[in-house]
C-alpha cells in the first residue's frame, strides 16, 4: 500500500498491490473496510469489493485525514457514508450495510461522527 500524490491535481490515490496488479482509489469512492484475519476487504461505492493481503491497521493511519474512523477491531468507516447510527451502536452505512460499533469506542466513535 502507498500513497500517490500527484503534483498538479495534488489529488489522493490510495494505491493497492493485488496479485492482479496495482490498483488506484480515491479515498471519497470507499465506503468502508472490513478485517477478516490476515486480510481486508474494501468495500465501495462505484464497484465491486476487493480483497487485500494487509491488515486492517495498514490503512488506518493513512485515511484518517479522509473522513475514515476505525469503529470496531475488525471496522474502518468513511464518515461520508454513514446515514444513521442506532442507540445499540450500529452504524448503518449508506449502502444498506449495518456495522457495529465497539462497546470500549462508542462514546469516542459519535464524537469523531459528530464532527463531521
Amino acid at each position: 500500500m502507498h500513497v500517490l500524490n500527484n503534483q498538479l491535481n495534488i489529488s489522493f490515490q490510495l494505491m493497492v498491490s493485488t496479485s492482479k496488479g496495482t490498483h488506484f482509489f480515491d479515498p471519497s469512492d470507499i465506503i468502508r473496510l472490513e478485517a477478516s484475519s490476515n486480510y481486508t476487504c474494501i468495500y465501495f461505492s462505484n464497484r465491486l469489493p476487493l480483497i487485500i493481503a494487509k491488515i486492517l491497521g495498514n490503512y488506518e493511519d493513512v485515511l484518517a485525514g479522509y473522513g475514515f474512523v476505525r469503529i470496531h477491531r475488525s471496522h474502518l468507516v468513511n464518515k461520508n457514508f454513514v446515514s444513521f447510527v442506532d442507540r445499540a451502536g450500529n452504524i448503518f452505512m449508506k449502502d444498506d450495510s449495518r456495522v457495529e460499533i465497539s462497546r470500549r469506542k462508542r462514546k469516542q466513535v459519535i464524537e469523531l461522527l459528530r464532527v463531521a
